[in-house]
């Protein structure tokens, strides 16, 4: 027998934090990705989730961005060398970081 019930409804948008591995809706988090117009590759934040390339999300709080550091999960998810420079992203938290 075909089902004729209407499928589960999907909510769109919603991301997983690198971080604390949370789920949020992608307006509430930041994707960070590898800004290769440079010289030299460096990690990014894209606030306005616009650059191309893979990205990493992660909620706007320094305790996310620690956890995902400590867990090498923004290396993983953008599939980068470990020694690819993170400074920019760092000094972007410190200013634009929610406190918990």
């Amino acid at each position: 027998m075909v089902s004729t019930t209407a499928p589960a409804r999907t909510i769109t948008g919603m991301r997983t934090c690198a971080g604390c591995r949370g789920k949020a809706h992608r307006s509430d988090l930041v994707r960070l990705v590898v800004d290769r117009r440079t010289a030299t590759p460096v990690v990014v934040v894209d606030p306005r989730a616009a650059l191309p390339g893979r990205g990493v999300w992660l909620h706007q709080q320094t305790h996310c961005l620690d956890r995902a550091e400590t867990r090498r999960a923004i290396q993983r998810g953008l599939r980068i060398a470990p020694s690819l420079p993170i400074e920019a992203v760092r000094a972007w938290f410190d200013i634009h970081a929610t406190r918990r």
